[in-house]
């Protein structure tokens, strides 16, 4: 079958599965249409296109799922929310929650709305940024503090060191000096494959760029910066995930299966 047609197929087949709900049915070309905004409609379909290819590629889809309260408002959300966007990651994203949502409902269709805001507000790169902080969490913040203890240790011993007035052979300390040392240089070489995820570089950002969106991350409750007690850095440049960021990213990780 010809690309073109096969791509009117999918459409159609994607309305007649959305024909099934006894509201979106009826209001599917209009719902978001007041003002019959061409580049909205252009949209509209490009993200019905986008459905349709999901649909038609899934085969564990329940449709009886899709009379359900629930989805029904989900549909209509993120309907609204793919109209006022062009990027066609956040198109994707959406197409999987509704996918997902038809193959295993959730009970948490606040979250979910509250997840497709965040879909809705971040760029791709505040979302890569996010991605890559993921590793700066509760293990990362205890790596820290033991690598400090660790230091303090070192510091001790050297102390030690320094008061011996007989030693025969080598210090009594000497291996435990070895053994603190081997334990710092271990932990400082795991932080260093870490260290590129804070430099705007790595992101192909320009540093006021990065600190913007580190900001924005901020303020969504996604990254903390309260890092900065633990380890040398000023304000912003040491900051760690949150529990909510890091159930953010599931979601976006679990819709993408």
């Amino acid at each position: 079958m010809p690309k073109k047609d096969n791509t009117e197929l999918k459409r159609t087949i994607a309305k007649s599965i959305f024909g099934i709900i006894p509201y979106v049915g009826t209001a599917f070309d209009e719902i978001v249409f007041e003002h019959g905004a061409r580049i909205k409609q252009n949209r509209l379909n490009n993200f019905v296109a986008i459905l349709a290819d999901g649909f038609t590629d899934e085969k564990e889809i329940n449709l009886e799922n899709i009379k359900n309260e629930d989805f029904i408002e989900l549909f209509e959300s993120v309907v609204k929310r793919a109209v006022r966007t062009k990027s066609e990651s956040k198109l994707l994203r959406f197409k999987n929650i509704l996918v997902r949502e038809l193959k295993e409902p959730t009970e948490e269709i606040e979250l979910t709305e509250l997840y497709l805001d965040l879909i809705t507000t971040l760029s791709e790169d505040e979302i890569i940024i996010l991605h890559h902080h993921r590793h700066f969490d509760l293990i990362y913040e205890e790596k820290i503090t033991g690598l400090n203890k660790l230091r303090d240790k070192e510091n001790e011993i050297a102390q030690n060191k320094k008061k011996e007035t007989i030693i025969i052979d080598k210090s009594k300390y000497e291996d435990a000096d070895v053994e603190v040392k081997k334990k710092i240089g271990e932990i400082e070489e795991w932080l260093g494959t870490l260290r590129q995820f804070r430099t705007a570089e790595f992101y192909r950002l320009e540093d006021n760029r990065f600190m913007l969106f580190k900001q924005r991350l901020l303020a969504q409750g996604l990254l903390v910066d309260n890092r900065m007690n633990r380890i040398s850095g000023g304000n912003f440049q040491n900051m760690g995930i949150t529990e909510f960021g890091l159930e953010f990213l599931t979601f976006i990780e679990e819709n993408r299966k």
